[in-house]
């Protein structure tokens, strides 16, 4: 799939110094410089990310100029930013996109930071629309300004005064708060994690390239928010502007499953093991109820809430979720993990959810079980 950025392109300048004493002259930092880095904003950086995310991507730079925003770092700390709009001519920019043929794209993404490139948007989607192209939107101006886009992003306050009566398919970001999308009459709500914020710079355009990513790999809606949320999650981890890569997006998932009663030196291998095979470990633990249906009536030793504690605790383990039922099929379903894992001698086709992932078999270490631990006490 093929994706065009069209919008406001702005320079993203960081004047990085130190300061040791406050200048005589007002009660401000004398700032000594130390480096200065640029970096596209806006469109730009929109089209970096895809880029980044090895989407087929292209960025129309119409205009030789560009805002620029300029951000001065001392010592770590933001003190000031200093802007110098370039204002667009949108009427030659419109004339321009009138004069080209867009059937090779299968979404366009207009980022308006009201530069004044997007003045004629109503006009630019109409056009886009003639060739089957899917519209989306990142605005800043009154929802009129985007009428037949496929779809549109405002964050919280740009929903609250201009998109409280839009009929078509939206995603409303909420500064930290779950993330709300009604696409397809269908509507969505999206956690966000909580996480010490570094800087916003750019966290909406992370968000956008990420949810545009997921598209372009045919994923469904839910996937493509949890991946956008993820996108702009990393992002304000970071300070100054942040490129994605495909890995802070797509983790390799790795599941195991046991009932793991008294854990031991074959669990621990097992599970380490595991964890080095992918990004995240999760293991799906079977119930009381669930172990005494496979092993009998005497067991567990530990109850299903000592037996999470201790999985959890482990370092290689990122996620315990319990199940009820004899097998985890339906847990594995849900979860679409990577790759399987489990232990033993067991051939490929006997492992459950072997038609849902690829299956990895870890050969069990000899002299280990939890039945022999129990046999030689007793």
């Amino acid at each position: 799939m093929k994706v065009l950025v069209l919008g406001d392109v702005i320079i993203d300048k960081y004047v990085y110094g130190t300061s040791s004493r406050i200048s005589p002259e007002a009660p401000v930092p004398v700032i000594t410089y130390i480096e200065e880095k640029e970096t596209l904003g806006g469109a730009g950086l929109v089209y970096e990310n895809l880029k980044s995310l090895g989407v087929d991507v292209k960025l129309i730079d119409f205009f030789d100029k560009a805002s620029v925003k300029t951000r001065v770092i001392c010592d770590g700390h933001y003190i000031t930013r200093i802007d110098d709009d370039y204002i667009a001519d949108g009427s030659m920019f419109l004339t321009y996109i009138l004069s080209q043929d867009f059937n090779e794209y299968d979404y366009v993404i207009l980022s308006d930071y009201n530069k004044g490139t997007l003045d004629e948007s109503i006009e630019i989607i109409k056009h886009l629309n003639t060739y089957g192209c899917k519209v989306i939107v990142d605005p800043k101006e009154h929802a009129s300004h985007y009428e037949g886009a496929w779809l549109v992003k405002p964050n919280e306050k740009e929903f609250q005064e201009y998109f409280i009566n839009w009929h078509g398919n939206i995603i409303t970001t909420r500064a930290g708060k779950s993330v709300i999308a009604n696409i397809d009459n269908e509507v969505y709500e999206v956690n966000v994690e909580t996480v010490e914020v570094s800087d916003v710079t750019g966290a909406g355009d992370c968000f956008m390239a990420a949810f545009v990513y997921g598209l372009t790999k045919n994923y469904d809606y839910e996937k493509c928010l949890k991946l956008a949320v993820s996108g702009s999650t990393e992002s304000v981890k970071h300070s100054g502007t942040y490129i994605l890569k495909e890995t802070d997006l797509q983790k390799r998932i790795i599941f195991t499953n046991g009932c793991f009663d008294i854990l031991h030196k074959g669990h621990l291998t097992l599970l380490k093991k595991a964890r080095n095979l992918g990004d995240k470990l999760i293991v799906g633990l079977n119930t009381d109820n669930s172990v005494k249906k496979l092993k009998g009536p005497s067991r567990p030793i530990n109850n299903q809430q000592t037996r999470l504690e201790q999985l959890e605790i482990l370092d290689w383990v990122d996620e315990v979720i319990l199940f009820d039922e004899e097998t985890p099929y339906n847990l594995i379903k849900d979860l679409s993990p990577d790759l399987i894992v489990k232990g033993g001698d067991y051939k490929v086709d006997e492992i459950v959810g072997h038609d849902l992932a690829p299956v990895h078999i870890i050969p069990t270490i000899k002299g280990y079980s939890t039945t022999n631990i129990i046999e030689s006490t007793q």
